[in-house]
């Protein structure tokens, strides 16, 4: 038993001993968490200091675009990736903890990509517009908020377990003094708990590297699928990294490229001198950024990139290898190639549109731009005139009206037309004719005044001299009128007169030829003949005459008239006149009704088919036609045609042709007075036509007229 109770003790002693051991030690461990928390909570506190510093330097340099606001960036770039490593370390035993580390390593990741984008964007000036300025504010801001929340949850998850463990470690001390008075109890209670917390351990290790090998792969996924190129070069400049996306361009396999090809070998010979300047820069510490090349495919094809690259440097600051990307600027080529092509052709059209093209900016109403129209008009040479304002170029009352009009476009939407303003040139004073609408941005505020100018001097002139034209047509129109009245007034007089001294000579030459022929010889006979032949002609002409002056004062009565069967008409009535008249050989064709006075226009086919059955009444085979011109027949007019073989006439006496008592015929050949003509002509201008012919000696005669309100689609 004593061996036993010994042995009982030592082991009670062991264990107590032991548990005193491991109390102590957990006490101390415990304090060791204590000061654990307190470096995770500085670590975080350092990121999040870092990530300021490079929100503000990068903000610095896009506003004010000076490169010492960038020194604070590049510093936060380089510690920010050892802080985030510590706190991996520091939390490798608490699952909850490294989640939130990962997602602020993503978070990290992706402000300072914000970062280097807005960077990039900028150039080497550092300066941004307002708008890109905006969003890189605006996308950090939100970047910085998430940031600063994920931070916040695990600095208070680690203020939590701050406050747990010195609660562990007070109720450890508690529980070390209950165990050694407990003695077996507590040697089992610790040997339980030890037992559970290398269970936890080996739990929390392999969860740990599990996500250490997660968040590997995923890294490299990313790497190697990013939608632009990456890769690495030496200090010779070969290849020792590459991505999946860089080597697909290239057409290369990786074991074709690490190690074996230096990047100045996959760029085009005329790149080559460009990556002997810039590389040197790389290697003594430098970036290069921007840096357009054509690369070289595999099987020989190119296509442009644009590179950026920072060099990677040891603890000495001396060169290890690049961080390059590569992006594929083939579309972006192609769009700035239309953009131009675009931009030239919009550049062409103005410069030849024979109106003058001004734009003035909305603020100050300077010329910003002007076209060849302009130039010409003004005299001056456009590098005279952009950025001069009106009053620079302008008399004062001009200028004063144009700013005034120009403000008055900005002020409303839409396009205001001037009908007519002066403007002073070297030249003279020109009248011209503009319209100007303001051009605005997306939120509606004008930026610039456009303004599209006519000359129309010549055009006022012009219009003046054709009003001076026009009162002294009128006042000749209305003399004219006066005249004709005047003359057909007298025409009719006389003839009206002459019929009574006619009708006597006539009667009384006819009383003495039958009274007195006997006692008078053949020539006298034959005198008496003349004179009463040549007086009954005279009285045919004065009827003739008053016809013609009757139809010019007639008033017109239209309707739609069937123009076919106002031939038939026309034709039963010239052989009702004249019944030995063979009237089988005229063809008439299907013709389009018309709008006209039915009775004048039946006189015009009267007029017509008798000359053409006169005039063809010596030939053989006669040969009349009546038809239209299809091809001449518009929807408003139609034109209609009498043609015939008959002995036709010389046209170089075609200017008689519609004369009053013109002849192209003698009368022993065929009998008329030459009024039948014009009257037509007088008939068909008076419907507001027009009357033509066409013709040849001996092979017969067309005659047209044209009417409106004729058409295809009435035809009889």
């Amino acid at each position: 038993m004593p061996i036993v109770g010994f042995c009982a003790a030592l082991a009670i002693l062991t264990v107590m001993s032991a548990v005193s051991y491991f109390s102590v030690k957990g006490l101390v461990e415990r304090a060791g968490w204590v000061e654990h928390t307190q470096t995770v909570l500085r670590e975080t506190e350092a990121v999040l200091s870092d990530l300021k510093d490079v929100d503000t330097g990068v903000r610095g340099y896009l506003i004010s675009g000076q490169k010492s606001f960038l020194s604070p960036y590049s510093d936060a770039l380089a510690s920010i990736p050892a802080h985030l490593h510590r706190l991996n370390e520091l939390t490798t035993d608490n699952d909850e903890q490294q989640k939130k580390i990962r997602d602020l390593e993503k978070l990290v990741d992706q402000r300072l990509q914000e970062a280097a984008f807005f960077l990039k964007m900028a150039g080497t000036d550092g300066l941004l517009v307002s708008a890109q300025a905006k969003i890189h504010i605006a996308a950090g801001k939100l970047t910085m908020d998430e940031i600063r929340s994920l931070v916040s949850e695990m600095r208070a998850r680690e203020e939590k377990l701050l406050v747990q463990r010195a609660e562990d470690s007070k109720r450890s001390s508690d529980r070390a003094t209950a165990i050694i008075v407990a003695g077996t109890l507590t040697s089992i209670a610790m040997l339980v708990a030890a037992f559970a917390l290398l269970r936890k351990e080996i739990g929390q290790r392999a969860s740990a590297e599990h996500a250490a090998q997660a968040a590997a792969a995923e890294t490299q996924s990313l790497y190697n699928e990013a939608p632009c190129g990456y890769h690495s070069v030496d200090k010779s400049g070969t290849f020792v990294r590459i991505n999946d996306t860089e080597l697909a361009w290239l057409g290369y396999s990786r074991d074709e490229v690490i190690g074996k090809i230096k990047f100045i070998d996959v760029v085009a010979p005329e790149c080559v001198q460009s990556v002997l300047e810039n590389f040197p820069k790389l290697v003594r510490g430098g970036k290069t950024t921007d840096l357009e090349y054509t690369m070289v495919r595999k099987d020989g094809s190119t296509f442009p990139v644009a590179v950026n690259a920072v060099p990677l440097l040891d603890a000495d600051g001396n060169y290890k290898m690049s961080r390059t990307t590569m992006f594929d600027t083939t579309a972006m080529k192609r769009v700035e190639r239309q953009f131009k092509q675009a931009n030239d052709f919009l550049d062409a059209v103005v410069e030849n549109i024979p109106s003058m093209i001004f734009v003035k900016d909305a603020q100050s109403l300077r010329f910003v731009r002007i076209n060849r129209a302009e130039e010409e008009l003004l005299g001056m040479p456009r590098e005279a005139l952009i950025g001069k304002s009106d009053h620079e170029l302008f008399p004062k009352e001009q200028a004063d009206h144009f700013v005034a009009k120009d403000r008055e476009v900005l002020a409303k939407k839409g396009v205001v037309e001037i009908a007519e303003e002066k403007l002073t040139t070297a030249t003279g004073t020109l009248i011209l004719r503009t319209r100007k609408i303001g051009l605005r941005d997306s939120e509606g505020r004008p930026q610039y005044l456009l303004g599209i100018s006519d000359d129309i001097t010549e055009q006022k002139r012009t219009e003046e001299a054709i009003r001076t034209l026009n009162a002294n047509l009128e006042v000749r129109a209305n003399q004219l009128e006066a005249a004709n009245k005047e003359l057909e007034s007298f025409s009719y007089s006389v003839s009206h007169d002459l019929r009574a001294p006619l009708r006597a000579i006539d009667g009384f030459s006819k009383i003495f030829e039958e009274d007195y022929g006997g006692h008078v010889d053949d020539e006298g006979r034959r005198l008496l003949t003349v004179v009463r032949d040549n007086s009954q002609r005279m009285g045919v002409l004065i009827d003739d005459l008053l016809a013609f002056s009757r139809l010019g004062r007639q008033s017109l009565s239209t309707e739609r008239v069937d123009m076919k069967s106002l031939v038939v008409e026309a034709l039963d009535s010239i052989r009702a006149a004249d019944p030995g008249i063979d009237a089988s050989t005229v063809v008439i064709r299907d013709l389009p009704a018309t709008t006209a006075d039915p009775a004048l226009l039946k006189q015009v086919w009267v007029n017509l088919l008798s000359n053409a059955l006169k005039y063809s009444s010596t030939r053989d085979a006669p040969q009349i036609e009546v038809g239209f011109l299809a091809a001449a027949t518009a929807h408003d007019h139609v034109t209609y045609f009498v043609k015939d073989n008959g002995v036709g006439f010389d046209m170089r006496y075609y200017d008689k042709l519609f004369g009053v008592f013109q002849r192209l015929h003698r009368i022993e050949e065929f009998s008329g007075t030459g009024v039948g003509l014009a009257i037509v002509h007088r008939l068909v201008t008076r419907h507001g036509g027009r009357v033509w012919a066409e013709a040849e000696l001996d092979k017969g005669a067309t005659f047209f007229f044209s009417l409106p309100g004729g058409g295809q689609d009435d035809r009889i």
